[in-house]
C-alpha cells in the first residue's frame, strides 16, 4: 500500500519527516568492489574499496583473534568493525539516498589462523559476524592475515614473506596456489629469531653470568636500567609475575642490538643466533614449495628487520649465496593496503 504525505509549500522537512520518506522508498541496491579486513592481536580494521583500490570507508575496533577474545568476542568484533564502515559509507557518500550494501568480494586476513582446526573455528566466526551484520557477499576469502599480504605484495607470483616482529613466521608460495608455512607457533613453542626470541636471550644470558656459566655482558646494566630493576633476581621475579609482558621482552631486542655495536660479545651471539633461525624458517619453506632455484619475490617485515641492521645483514647475506633467485621486495605499504590488492588481484 502506498503512503502519502502532505505539506505545506515553504515548509522545510524536518529529519524525522525526510528519514520517513527515505524508509519507505525502495532501497537502492549498491554492489562495491572490496571489502577488506586485517585482524591483529591488538586491532582491527575494515576497509572499503572502489575497483580501483581507493578507500571509500573505514571500520575500527579491537582484536578479531579468537585465541585473544573467544569466538563471540571475535564475532561482535568483526561485526562491529563491518558495520561501522558500512555506516560511514553510507554517512559520507549517500547521505541522503536510502542504499543497501553489498560487496563482490570480501579479504578477511586475520591473525591465529595457524591450525587446521583454527580455520574451521575462523569460518565459522566469519560466518556468523556476516550473517549478524546482514551484508551481502558474492565471494569470501578467509585465511593467515600474513598469507594475504603476501599475495598482495607479489600479486600471486613465486614469493615469500618474512615476519619478524615481536613473533616470527613465513610464508612462502609457487604462484600456483601452493603454499608452504614455517615458523608462527608462539612465543611457548617458537617464535625463534623473534624479538621476544632475542629479549628472552638477553635475560637468559644476565642469568647465567651471575651463575658463572656465561660470559660477562653489557646486557645486565643496560636490561636493569630499561626496567629500573636493582639486580637480576629483581628481573627474575618480574618474568614469574603477574606484570610479566611479552611485548616488554620484546623491546629488549632494541637493547641488544645497542649492546652488541657497543661490542658486547654475548649479544653479538644472540643476534646471529637470530639471524641463523631467520634464514632457517626461510630456507625450509621456499625449498619446501619449489621455488628456491626459480626468481621469486622475498618481502621482510617486523621490528627486528626494521631495528637490527645486524640481523638484517647476516640474514641477507645467506640468503643472497643460497638463493641466488630472490629479489628483495621492499615495500611502504602497510598490512590493509596489501591486503586490499590481495582481493582485487584474484
Amino acid at each position: 500500500m502506498s503512503k502519502e504525505y502532505f505539506f505545506h509549500a515553504g515548509d522545510d522537512l524536518s529529519k524525522t519527516f525526510k528519514k520517513s520518506i527515505r524508509e519507505n522508498q525502495p532501497a537502492e541496491q549498491k554492489e562495491l568492489p572490496i571489502l577488506a579486513i586485517d585482524g591483529g592481536g591488538t586491532k582491527t580494521i575494515a576497509v572499503i574499496t572502489d575497483k580501483a583500490g581507493n578507500v571509500l570507508s573505514t571500520g575500527k575496533s579491537g582484536t578479531a583473534n579468537y585465541h585473544v577474545a573467544g569466538k563471540k568476542g571475535a564475532i561482535n568484533t568483526l561485526k562491529e568493525v563491518i558495520v561501522k564502515a558500512v555506516n560511514n559509507l553510507k554517512k559520507y557518500h549517500y547521505p541522503d539516498r536510502f542504499v543497501e550494501i553489498s560487496f563482490h568480494k570480501c579479504v578477511f586476513a586475520l591473525a591465529g589462523i595457524d591450525t587446521k582446526i583454527d580455520q574451521v573455528n575462523v569460518d565459522e566466526i566469519v560466518s556468523q559476524a556476516l550473517a549478524q551484520s546482514g551484508i551481502k557477499i558474492d565471494k569470501v576469502i578467509i585465511e593467515n592475515d600474513a598469507l594475504s599480504v603476501l599475495l598482495g605484495a607479489t600479486n600471486n607470483q613465486p614469493g615469500a614473506i618474512l615476519i619478524a616482529g615481536t613473533g616470527s613466521i613465513v610464508f612462502a608460495h609457487d604462484g600456483k596456489e601452493n603454499y608452504v608455512r614455517t615458523g608462527g607457533f608462539g612465543h611457548r613453542l617458537g617464535d625463534e629469531g623473534s624479538g621476544y626470541w632475542i629479549g628472552k636471550q638477553a635475560i637468559s644470558a644476565i642469568l647465567k653470568m651471575h651463575d658463572g656459566r656465561g660470559p660477562k655482558t653489557l646486557l645486565q646494566e643496560l636490561v636493569l636500567e630499561h626496567f629500573n630493576f636493582t639486580d637480576h633476581e629483581a628481573l627474575y621475579n618480574w618474568v614469574y609475575s603477574p606484570d610479566f609482558s611479552i611485548h616488554q621482552v620484546g623491546a629488549l631486542a632494541k637493547i641488544v642490538e645497542k649492546a652488541n655495536y657497543e661490542g658486547d660479545g654475548a649479544s653479538r651471539t644472540i643476534l646471529e643466533q637470530s639471524a641463523d633461525e631467520l634464514y632457517q624458517l626461510v630456507s625450509t619453506a621456499v625449498n619446501r614449495v619449489g621455488i628456491v632455484d626459480v626468481p621469486f619475490k622475498l618481502l621482510l617485515l617486523g621490528g627486528v628487520l626494521q631495528n637490527s641492521h645486524f640481523v638484517k645483514g647476516q640474514l641477507l647475506d645467506r640468503v643472497k649465496q643460497a638463493m641466488p633467485g630472490a629479489d628483495l621486495l621492499y615495500t611502504h605499504k602497510k598490512p590493509i593496503e596489501l591486503i586490499i590488492q590481495r582481493g582485487l588481484n584474484g
